[in-house]
């Protein structure tokens, strides 16, 4: 895949559909897991976690020829994942739905779970991912990208437009957070 893209930027070659959309291909292949999870841990349900997840191969597809080669593309497809989440989260539809379900959670606390929060709720309520859910979005994003989708920091403030540093931070103060949720019993070395 490397050649290929490498070949068409370079101008050795032009980029015709056929090889976008093998390119296109490969990057499926290659990411579509580890996007679906980075989407789901952003907006916490499935259904609109796999609606982003098409929609950042089908931005990657477009994009595919202003891709400049200054990040990897792992990190390119990371970033379109992180910033069609924030844009989610920012839409009038996600922040009305939030609030209608608070709200009769708030009247009925019987209201039917989402089948992801049935399977939180029917595990043990105290458990790692529902602490992580539970921490802001600065320290849960580090974290998750760190340990579960095995970034460096560097790769890590390439995403998220911070220095390593910061991560670094985040990463700490994250832990430290996770640790007195969980009474200290947090084990991460």
């Amino acid at each position: 895949m490397e050649e290929i893209l490498h070949q068409a930027r370079g101008g050795m070659v032009d980029v015709d559909e056929s090889m976008k959309v093998e390119v296109i291909e490969r990057l499926v292949d290659e990411y579509e897991q580890q996007i679906l999870k980075l989407c789901y841990f952003y907006v916490h349900d499935w259904s609109a976690a796999q609606d982003m997840c098409q929609e950042v191969f089908i931005k990657a597809y477009n994009a595919l020829d202003d891709f400049h080669q200054d990040s990897t593309y792992k990190t390119w497809i990371y970033r379109i994942a992180i910033n069609k989440c924030k844009d989610y989260k920012k839409s009038a539809y996600f922040r009305k739905n939030t609030i209608v379900d608070r709200f009769h959670r708030m009247l009925n606390k019987e209201v039917a779970a989402t089948p992801e929060e049935a399977l939180l709720k029917s595990e043990h309520n105290d458990t790692v991912a529902q602490h992580i859910f539970s921490l802001p979005i600065k320290y849960r994003e580090a974290i998750i990208l760190y340990y579960y989708e095995e970034l460096s920091t560097q790769e890590i403030g390439e995403l998220l437009k911070v220095k390593p540093s910061t991560v670094r931070t985040r990463l700490d103060r994250g832990r430290e957070k996770l640790k007195e949720k969980m009474g200290g019993r947090l084990s991460y070395e």
